[in-house]
């Protein structure tokens, strides 16, 4: 991916704004917009297609998309008020 750690959080952040604004949205329906985001703005490597060995099966990208939105939970800049329900604050 062609971005740092703290590009990635600030554009999940204006991924969720866009996609969901107040809705609450699902885990994955946020890694796949975000995903979507890198492809357009060419910030996507072929590296981050490959199969990571995190759990579940995703890719590389998608794994160190999940782990930001963790970060963002774990700063309240994401909230998770239930299994599966995400929203921004």
């Amino acid at each position: 991916m062609l971005m740092d750690n703290d590009q990635l959080k600030m554009l999940i952040l204006e991924v969720a704004r866009e996609s969901f604004g107040q809705r609450d949205f699902k885990r994955r329906s946020l890694m796949l917009a975000t995903e979507k985001k890198l492809r357009t703005r060419s910030l996507w490597t072929d590296e981050d297609n490959h199969i990571s060995g995190s759990v579940g099966i995703k890719s590389k990208g998608l794994a160190c998309i999940d782990w930001r939105i963790t970060n963002l939970k774990d700063e309240s800049r994401l909230l998770n008020p239930s299994r599966n329900v995400w929203r921004l604050p």
